[in-house]
């Protein structure tokens, strides 16, 4: 191995106290939550104060208007050790009773002041060159953090009402609802991926409005891809191998292959991936495949600290034009990421974030059929990197979602395994793998207005048959659905986002031809697992949300597909055939649902061959034949596809009224194929151009960021702007979609 894959920022031997953070997750009346992951144990102590009181730390008391002075919440927590030099800690800070301006029955739990600038600061603390008896604690100034190239502070010069904010990273919590809502959303973050990361259109967004609270976003969902486990760069992988040794103090051993990862040579783990783990990934030639490696990938994505000061090309010669080349746009695209790193930091400060993982965080295909699952669960190595991904997908991304949902068992499981440094015994290994492989709690809530669930689209799949497309959530799923909105206090026909990683409305053509091709050659080659793709599953689904949710206006929010696009759809379940209603409840009322489907991503990728066949070709192509509505009627329990309206079909509105009027005889005509039965189900779609003073598009390819705003009083307005850096240009294009949501 050579010298440059051992050089970093910080010695590598010897971690930094800080490796990354603070992320600022789940926030809302009643806690704030705040992640960091360190390299020695720590006791972390979090403050938040309003802004507007300088960020003053001490205890006292504004005689004038009884007002507090100083922190309005408090919470400690003590880390949680994943390795030898890999700790993490999730702090939640719960409101304190400290300001006796208004007083408050002894039973009514203190809040966190909504629709004001917030901020806050952290200070850890831990044993001095592992002397007990000797502490030592480090606030976020003490960390460079408040200042200079790494700061996570959104500089404030200006006064605000006559006020100057603190120096200290701010947040807000949104409470009025008829505020608007203004929400960031992207997805697929490869580092070596083609272009400039989109996240730094977040850092300048939260810039330009740190104190504008009806401009600057609430929240970011980062929604799939955050990293990419399967798919990494040649001149990184030596690099985090070693890194994820340091981290955990010991070497993980990989079943069935008698090699260390320290002696895979770069772009040696191909053969490995398909013949040992059973993967389908056609990119795997540098796969992640320890917990470690997982571990260290995440924490180059989100701290410029932790990457090589060089990077290392010396593994191989590298004569080829081709190979030259390769390496060389390697090192290009990553040192674009690498200069993104401190803004990105920053955003992930300052904004409240909510992640959910989709399939590269473990490997491309991840349960794409039931085919792939059989093989990859027989195969002891296949279960373990699985596994190994999983734990890193908690511990980096989901325990901060809602740390309510992770119990000390599901703690105690985790780090109790890597707390063993390698010496399991097969026992160990099994349990700790058939928990995480079989465990079911993916799925949160973000507490927004309208409210969002995040849902579980890769664990908790359906296969109807071992190659086909699966469907993306099966009934046990629906019902956790169910009983989240319960738990939201979620009303019955108001709106509701659902977060899906793969876009539940997608753009057709695309969806289409993606079948056709996969008819051809196979379901891996072409990523066939869309929503539409498994027709029982998709309805299934649909009809949940219009029968049991009684939704009204649904919004969903995906990323995955490498382009983005906004439709607007309906779904309406016609009453008299409704199969999916218990006996009792059949009627003869129609079930409609109003849908807009938003779609960002990807942050930072590469868009080749089939990427540029769907995204460019086919979004020049429907520009030249776009309609206005795209409809579809169905029938349950047949297993022909739906049937697409032939140009020249009436409306939607008039498609359903000739409907109704239909008798159950049987009829000559387009239905012939399916006598004595009357559709049970209609369905419309439309793409919405997106428009800039550059012109106008359907679909967005070039590499995006989500902003979505929804705002009005009672009519409300949702505004999807799609943003795209131009490095060339030095310029941010938007290009944006307006839609009505109607009153509620």
């Amino acid at each position: 191995m050579d010298a440059g894959v051992l050089q970093s920022r910080n010695s590598i031997s010897q971690l930094s106290t800080l490796l990354a953070g603070p992320i600022l997750r789940r926030v809302d009346t009643n806690q704030v939550c705040i992640w960091i992951a360190c390299g020695k144990p720590v006791t972390i102590r979090a403050e938040v104060f309003r802004a507007s009181d300088f960020g003053s730390t001490k205890s006292t008391k504004d005689t004038s208007n009884g007002r507090h002075i100083g922190p309005i919440g408090v919470g400690t927590a003590e880390s949680i050790k994943l390795g030898e030099q890999l700790h993490i800690g999730l702090v939640i800070v719960y409101p304190s009773r400290v300001d006796t301006s208004e007083e408050l029955p002894q039973d009514v739990k203190p809040t966190f002041p909504t629709d004001e600038l917030l901020a806050y600061d952290l200070e850890v603390t831990y044993d001095l060159n592992n002397l007990r008896n000797i502490k030592e604690s480090k606030r976020l100034k003490d960390f460079g953090l408040l200042s200079g190239i790494n700061t996570i502070v959104y500089e404030d010069s200006k006064l605000s009402n006559g006020i100057k904010y603190a120096r200290l990273p701010t947040f807000f919590i949104r409470g009025n609802r008829n505020s608007p809502l203004n929400l960031l959303h992207g997805s697929c973050r490869k580092l070596h991926g083609k272009g400039e990361d989109c996240l730094i259109m977040a850092d300048e967004l939260v810039r330009k409005s740190v104190t504008d609270l009806t401009k600057r976003p609430s929240v970011l969902f980062l929604t799939g891809d955050q990293i990419y486990a399967d798919d990494v760069a040649d001149v990184l992988i030596k690099y985090l191998t070693q890194f994820s040794i340091n981290l955990m103090g010991w070497e993980e051993q990989i079943n069935g292959s008698d090699k260390k990862l320290s002696d895979i040579p770069v772009g040696g783990r191909q053969q490995l991936i398909k013949d040992l783990a059973k993967f389908t990934s056609e990119n795997a030639r540098n796969h992640l495949l320890s917990f470690g490696e997982f571990a260290a990938m995440y924490l180059i994505a989100w701290n410029v600290e932790n990457w090589p000061e060089n990077y290392s090309t010396e593994f191989k010669k590298v004569d080829s034009q081709t190979d030259q080349k390769r390496v060389q746009l390697e090192i290009e695209q990553l040192d674009q990421a690498r200069r993104a790193m401190p803004a990105i930091r920053r955003v992930l400060a300052n904004v409240p974030t909510y992640m959910i993982c989709d399939d590269h965080e473990i490997t491309d295909d991840w349960n794409i059929t039931r085919e792939w699952l059989e093989q990859v669960r027989s195969s002891a190595c296949g279960t373990q990197i699985v596994a190994n991904g999983l734990a890193a997908y908690w511990a980096f991304q989901a325990w901060g979602n809602n740390p309510t949902l992770f119990d000390q068992n599901f703690v105690d499981v985790v780090s109790g395994y890597l707390d063993k440094a390698g010496g399991v015994t097969s026992v160990h290994r099994n349990a700790f793998q058939n928990y995480l492989w079989d465990f079911h709690g993916w799925i949160f809530d973000v507490p927004t207005i309208p409210p969002t669930l995040f849902l579980d689209c890769r664990t908790q799949r359906q296969f109807d048959n071992f190659k086909g497309p699966p469907r993306l959530i099966n009934d046990e799923e629906l019902q956790s659905i169910l009983r989240f909105t319960r738990r939201m206090d979620y009303e019955q026909g108001q709106p509701i986002i659902l977060v899906s990683p793969t876009p539940v409305f997608g753009f057709d053509l695309a969806e289409e031809l993606q079948e056709y091709l996969a008819s051809k050659s196979t379901i891996y080659k072409w990523d066939l697992e869309t929503w539409s793709a498994n027709e029982v599953g998709f309805i299934r689904f649909l009809s949940f949300l219009a029968r049991d949710l009684h939704t009204q206006h649904c919004i969903f929010l995906s990323g995955d597909v490498h382009y983005g696009f906004t439709i607007s759809a309906t779904f309406t379940l016609l009453g008299k055939s409704d199969v999916y209603r218990k006996d009792e409840e059949k009627n003869d009322d129609d079930l409609t649902m109003n849908i807009t489907q938003l779609n960002s991503s990807a942050l930072k990728t590469t868009s080749l061959g089939k990427e540029i066949l769907l995204n460019e070709i086919l979004g020049h192509f429907r520009e030249l034949f776009v309609s206005k509505q795209s409809i579809r009627v169905g029938w349950n329990g047949v297993s022909s596809k739906a049937k697409k309206l032939r140009q020249g079909d009436k409306d939607l509105r008039s498609v359903i009224s000739d409907l109704k009027q239909r008798s159950n005889a049987t009829e000559q005509g387009r239905w012939k194929e399916y006598p004595n039965m009357s559709p049970d189900w209609i369905e419309s779609r439309s793409i919405h151009k997106t428009f800039s003073r550059y012109g106008s598009r359907l679909i967005i390819a070039d590499n995006n960021l989500g902003l979505v705003s929804i705002y009005g009083d009672r009519h409300k307005i949702l505004s999807h702007k799609l943003l795209v850096r131009k490095k060339k240009e030095n310029t941010t294009k938007v290009w944006e979609t307006i839609t009505e949501l109607g009153t509620w």
